[in-house]
């Protein structure tokens, strides 16, 4: 009790849905949260929410003080925070019309600072600081840098080499354990190993922002999408990796729920996050195959935000999952 944990995310979005198949469990939906750099949660069973307050994230955030940061989005000239003056929906509009690729940035320091200090002050014992892929981001390093300045015996910053949903399913078992009590140490060894047995496969149906954010070639991108070639995507060793490719995308759907269900063998154990860039049928369509050949514990289907869609662009899916 009087823990905190708190994730810089990229977790791009909460669930617009939650299944769970334990017994007594419910399906239920909630309300998008917007890309965050910080969320705090704390075993203390209070709420404190500084996101928009007409909003009650009770639904999915059931116990817990959360306290968001939001990352910057920049179009050209333009510069947005996530989720407070850029929704999803504009997000993507803007995407797909705007001649200026997007470029997200992590928050300085100062607000990690701010944040640990007011975490700190309102009577949390520790706080233990989850964040996406150091490869990917300099969130992290952003984070150690406010720690050391702040309480670096009080706060505990952790690389997960992880992203988006991934990073989600990491927070969410250290919410709940932290909300059974757990102690730091138990909760660090749990979400050390989440770490280790995490999988991401996904598909991109279309090489084009890719190649505009200089992922790839310009000439790769428009051979691929002439030739129908879609990439299979993971994370290995917090770099994003091609695991394959095949041609169509529906195929690429195919064999992400296919790469899914050989490395979840055990029914009844996995937990997972689908994730899409704006394509809600897409990714029903695969939570209902991941549904019923693997039997998930826990299921949430994610509207991924700016850090993802950038480079990934509308129409993706994926599927993060512990076997």
């Amino acid at each position: 009790d009087g823990q905190t944990i708190l994730y810089s995310a990229d977790w791009d979005g909460a669930p617009s849905k939650i299944f769970s198949t334990r017994p007594g469990g419910r399906e239920s939906t909630a309300l998008p949260l917007p890309s965050a750099s910080l969320l705090a949660v704390s075993s203390r069973g209070e709420m404190a929410i500084l996101l928009e307050p007409k909003i009650d994230y009770n639904l999915y955030f059931r116990r817990g003080t959360l306290a968001v940061v939001p990352l910057s989005v920049t179009f050209g000239s333009e510069q947005f925070r996530d989720g407070v003056d850029l929704t999803p929906d504009q997000f993507y509009s803007k995407l797909s019309k705007n001649p200026n690729h997007p470029v997200t940035a992590q928050p300085p320091p100062g607000l990690f600072a701010q944040t640990y200090e007011r975490l700190l002050a309102a009577g949390a014992e520790h706080v233990l600081s989850l964040h996406l892929s150091s490869a990917l981001s300099g969130t992290y390093n952003s984070a150690v840098i406010a720690a050391t300045q702040v309480d670096p015996a009080r706060i505990t910053v952790v690389d997960t080499r992880w992203v988006a949903s991934g990073l989600g399913l990491l927070v969410l078992n250290a919410r709940d354990r932290a909300s059974r009590g757990e102690s730091l140490e138990q909760i660090l060894a749990a979400v050390h190993s989440d770490i280790e047995n995490l999988h991401l496969y996904a598909a991109i149906p279309t090489l084009t922002y890719l190649a505009r954010g200089g992922r790839i070639g310009q000439m790769q991108g428009l051979l691929g999408n002439v030739l129908k070639i879609v990439p299979i995507i993971t994370l290995t060793n917090g770099l994003v990796a091609e695991h394959s490719k095949v041609r169509t995308f529906a195929r690429a759907v195919d064999k992400v729920v296919d790469l899914t269900v050989a490395a979840a063998p055990k029914k009844g154990s996995a937990r997972c996050a689908i994730m899409h860039t704006v394509a809600p049928e897409v990714a029903e369509s695969v939570a209902q195959r991941v549904r019923e050949r693997v039997d998930p514990v826990f299921l949430i289907i994610c509207n991924a935000g700016p850090t993802v869609g950038t480079h990934a662009g509308p129409g993706a899916v994926g599927v993060f999952f512990t076997p």
